[in-house]
């Protein structure tokens, strides 16, 4: 068993270059069919003539045939550098290291808070099904589902600072360098995200435990004398939590999506911004170093998950 998970890991983790680089070069094609390029934001105010922006094409190869730019580019990504965005005047890499800080403790956060919240409620809203609690429970978080979470934010913002004249640090400081300030600044995106986050989460929990109520191995359990929370401790939240995991694969895709958004409203200096940013001006490198980070992020997430599986339920087999 262990052979075989290792050599699993290792055929795992050489595909995720490949995956990586797959997804760079779809996203590197497509951003070719957009027109304009970031020539355009350099002389945004319009001073400069036909001719030298011509020039200034050619001298930084945008002029050159589709194929041998995504070579150049190509070369830049396994060197490491990820490319060199002209309106920065920087290598990509340096420039995503400390945004990619942000993003990532704001959704590692956000989803450890998430699961902290959800496991136990779901629980407590199957075991009490019908009951005042589980209709208080599915209201709440039927409500916060259907808010948008960058009116979360506002929301909590207002009610925060007028209602209790609190309001985190004017000024984001990275994780490695204040840690305290940062996870102080941190507050109101990670609740943000929570709120939506976890009440999704309950109720799929709350779905998955009523479902492993209904088994033959919980009457079993009965039968033999165990106590409604030994059976669901024990028995029911182990069988509910394969798809649990599964959903956390895909709620950690859209908490970084989510951050996107909620870092605009908390002006964090994320990758949300700097997607917004690199959007905006045209700054295909840096547009495509963020792909290329958010690529590696989510294929190395998604091995963690089947990992999991594997812990959870021996019976599941990868080959």
């Amino acid at each position: 068993m262990c052979g075989f998970m290792y050599r699993y890991i290792l055929v795992r983790i050489l595909l995720i270059p490949v995956t990586v680089i797959s997804a760079g070069s779809i996203a590197f094609f497509l951003l070719q069919l957009v027109p304009g390029d970031y020539v355009n934001t350099l002389n945004s105010e319009g001073g400069a003539s036909f001719k030298s922006m011509k020039v200034l094409r050619e001298d930084l190869g945008l002029t050159e045939p589709t194929i041998v730019q995504y070579v150049k580019w190509l070369k830049e990504i396994l060197s490491g550098s990820l490319g060199y965005s002209v309106l920065e005047d920087k290598y990509v890499l340096p420039l995503l290291s400390d945004k990619l800080e942000t993003t990532l403790t704001l959704s590692i956060l956000s989803l450890i808070f998430s699961l902290l919240v959800a496991i136990p409620l779901g629980t407590i809203s199957a075991m009490k099904r019908g009951s005042k609690t589980d209709e208080i429970i599915r209201v709440l978080t039927a409500i916060t589902i259907a808010t948008p979470p960058f009116w979360i934010g506002l929301l909590i913002i207002n009610l925060t600072s007028t209602q209790f004249n609190w309001v985190p640090p004017l000024f984001y400081r990275p994780l490695h360098i204040d840690p305290l300030t940062n996870l102080t600044f941190m507050v109101f995106p990670v609740l943000t995200i929570v709120l939506t986050t976890s009440s999704i989460l309950i109720r799929l929990l709350r779905s998955m435990i009523l479902e492993e109520l209904s088994r033959d191995y919980v009457r079993t359990a009965y039968a033999k004398g165990l106590t409604s929370y030994s059976v669901i401790l024990i028995h029911v939240i182990r069988n509910a939590s394969i798809p649990i995991i599964t959903m956390c694969g895909f709620f950690f895709s859209a908490v970084l999506g989510g951050a996107v958004v909620v870092e605009q409203v908390f002006n964090l200096p994320g990758l949300g911004s700097a997607i917004v940013v690199a959007i905006l001006s045209r700054d295909t490198p840096m547009l495509l170093g963020i792909i290329i980070g958010l690529s590696v992020i989510m294929c190395i997430w998604i091995l963690i998950i089947d990992l999991l599986y594997m812990l959870i339920d021996p019976r599941i087999k990868y080959s």
